[in-house]
């Protein structure tokens, strides 16, 4: 992801000013990046235009499935997909409740497990000293530190990624 992109997406995350619509939004970006990360990681699909794990409704097409399927495949490690897992758990609650409040439970559990996991991470505490100048007036600006963290992450992963080719040995291998 470009630089210039990457830091609009931050400035609309750091312009929200109600939880909901930042959960919402940051959970839709690490879901994007995700999908960005497993489209590099498989080879194309057979028919241009039509990726039938990833898109729709396939397999690979829910927050669930994509974040079990990086950690299964040795993309991401177990803390990450820990992190991401209560990310999805929090989305779902957002976007599956009537009555959203933060400082009620589950939500509140949920989003303070997700602080303690993201806020030692090198990406935390980066992302604090630049976006919010390593210092929080809010625990709303520090679940928005913690949010841009993760896509920090994911982007870092999604660049080390180079597309597939396969697996030369066992392309070759199944020619015979």
């Amino acid at each position: 992801m470009e630089t210039d992109r990457f830091d609009s997406f931050v400035e609309d995350l750091l312009g929200e000013k109600i939880a909901r619509p930042l959960i919402i939004v940051a959970a839709s970006k690490i879901e994007d990046l995700l999908y960005l990360i497993l489209a590099k990681y498989f080879l194309n699909p057979r028919k241009a235009g039509d990726d039938d794990l990833l898109n729709g409704d396939n397999p690979l097409s829910t927050f669930s499935a994509r974040i079990k399927i990086c950690y299964r495949l040795g993309i991401m490690n177990k803390d990450l997909f820990d992190i991401l897992d209560k990310v999805r758990k929090v989305r779902n609650l957002c976007a599956h409740s009537i009555e959203f409040n933060v400082q009620k439970s589950p939500v509140r559990e949920h989003l303070l497990e997700l602080r303690k996991c993201v806020q030692q991470r090198s990406s935390f505490i980066l992302a604090k000293e630049r976006y919010f100048n390593n210092k929080f007036d809010s625990s709303f600006r520090e679940l928005q530190c913690a949010l841009i963290a993760i896509c920090v992450v994911l982007v870092a992963i999604n660049e080390k990624i180079s597309k597939t080719e396969g697996i030369v040995d066992t392309l070759r291998i199944s020619r015979k």
